[in-house]
């Protein structure tokens, strides 16, 4: 069968790495119409942008919302509630890092061991630990007065690594891409707070990974799942089972599944909305 372009992984490949690209130009103020850092962001001088997390931390620790920080998080809020956890799929830092990571982890396995079939990658460590660790973090944003998080977050010292050259901040990410080579997306899936408060605000939003419920199942070759880096069983739980849109909460809308389906059962698009009752088929 003749392979699909990955398209998607692709594109979004390139919006993280643009978006990379203006986080390091905006912090050391290269560029006029946006400054600021990964925690926060400024566009024109005007309409700021907060990480949802870092202003979460800050209202615990100083016991206070500020204007900017309930514009600048509301906007992000209010983009998540409606398109879900995209910032993970398409702009993240550390996920493009991860991203190209398991790329070239999945190239070297193929050519180690090029009869065995792919099989969907695991991680031991249950999902629900990263609900878990956001609210640890809220807690010891409350109990210490600081954003801790905020220190030591992966995504911040990546960034900042790459801004002042600092290889002392570069450990902790460089442990995540080794970690990724034993338990893939092991961060992202299960660990990541920012992951899962962005998981939790989108779980409802209308944007979604369709399916088509005609060529759903033609081809159970399960490309889908196993390419998934979110571990969702996208086949299993959601194409077979006739639904019309994957709707777990981890799906970061990337598009991997899209381009990994052979018969383009997989789109992205807002969700149908529920029959009513009196219309829906019997």
């Amino acid at each position: 069968m003749k392979k699909r372009p990955a398209l998607w992984t692709t594109a979004h490949r390139l919006v993280a790495l643009g978006f990379l690209t203006l986080l390091v130009l905006a912090s050391t103020g290269a560029i006029g119409w946006l400054s600021g850092s990964t925690s926060a962001t400024r566009l024109f001088g005007l309409v700021p942008f907060v990480d949802p997390l870092a202003a979460l931390e800050a209202a615990l620790a100083a016991r206070e919302v500020t204007p900017t920080m309930l514009v600048g998080a509301g906007l992000l809020v209010f983009l998540a509630l409606l398109l879900g956890p995209v910032f993970c799929g398409w702009l993240c830092p550390l996920g493009l890092a991860l991203d190209l990571n398991h790329g070239l982890r999945t190239w070297v396995l193929r050519r180690l061991r090029p009869r065995r079939a792919e099989r969907p990658a695991r991680t031991p460590i249950p999902v629900g630990v990263r609900i878990l660790l956001l609210g640890v973090v809220a807690g010891a944003a409350f109990a210490a007065r600081l954003p801790l998080f905020q220190v030591v977050s992966p995504i911040n010292l990546l960034v900042r690594s790459l801004l002042f050259a600092a290889g002392l901040g570069l450990v902790l990410p460089l442990a995540l891409l080794v970690l990724e080579w034993i338990w893939p997306r092991a961060w992202c899936r299960s660990l990541c707070p920012l992951g899962a408060l962005y998981a939790l605000l989108g779980r409802w939003a209308p944007f979604r990974v369709r399916i088509d419920p005609v060529e759903a199942g033609r081809l159970p070759c399960r490309r889908c799942t196993i390419r998934c880096p979110m571990g969702i069983r996208v086949m299993e739980d959601w194409t077979l089972a006739g639904r019309r849109s994957v709707d777990d909460e981890a799906c970061t809308r990337c598009g991997t599944c899209l381009d990994a389906c052979p018969r383009g059962v997989l789109s992205l698009g807002v969700r149908d909305l529920p029959l009513p009752e009196d219309e829906a088929e019997p």
